[in-house]
């Protein structure tokens, strides 16, 4: 991709900050310029416009159409970003998985432990025991809420982080059912 090109994505925004390999570009473009005009690492693609427009014509075609693998480079950064994910995943994270797998077996515990009451009870013809896990059970949503909470939260969060990772990798919003619904709706009209 040549310099005039790469310029035109960059706009006003700092070219390091836009294109990877930005700072191997400035270098090039330093090399064409003075040295009281050579560009700092900051520089914005308004600024390489007017340190190049101030060279002679025939340097500024010389630079405007020098090639740069930019997007060999995109590739490469690309592939620096998958491979630190994929190193994140390979650590593991032990706290939440721990803490949820504690409140998995906490809940079957107590689902356990309230069915089989109430299997004796109705086994044993035990009304008053039927009678007082029916009338207690804000007890029993309590028991079992805040465990069941935990989880929800915990997959709900794994969810959270697999769209974000998502987002990361491909620079694209992840989609939803309902918004793509209504993206197909919209694209109708």
């Amino acid at each position: 991709m040549n310099l005039l090109s790469i310029l035109g994505k960059v706009g006003t925004s700092i070219l390091a900050d836009v294109i990877p390999g930005g700072a191997a570009i400035l270098t090039a473009v330093n090399a064409f310029l003075p040295d009281d005009k050579k560009l700092g690492d900051a520089a914005t693609g308004t600024d390489i416009q007017h340190a190049v427009a101030s060279l002679p014509a025939d340097v500024q075609a010389q630079v405007l159409t020098k090639e740069f693998d930019v997007e060999i480079t995109a590739i490469k950064e690309h592939t620096n970003v998958i491979q630190a994910l994929g190193d994140v995943d390979k650590t593991g994270n032990s706290t939440r998985p721990a803490i949820a797998m504690m409140m998995a077996k906490i809940v079957a515990f107590s689902v356990i432990v309230l069915v089989s009451i109430l299997a004796v009870a109705v086994y044993n013809s035990d009304n008053e025991t039927v009678i007082a896990l029916g009338d207690n059970w804000p007890l029993i949503v309590a028991i079992l809420g805040t465990p069941t909470a935990l989880l929800r939260s915990y997959f709900g969060m794994r969810t959270k982080e697999k769209q974000q990772k998502y987002q990361a990798v491909s620079n694209t919003p992840p989609q939803s059912v309902l918004s793509g619904m209504l993206n197909l709706i919209g694209n109708r009209k």
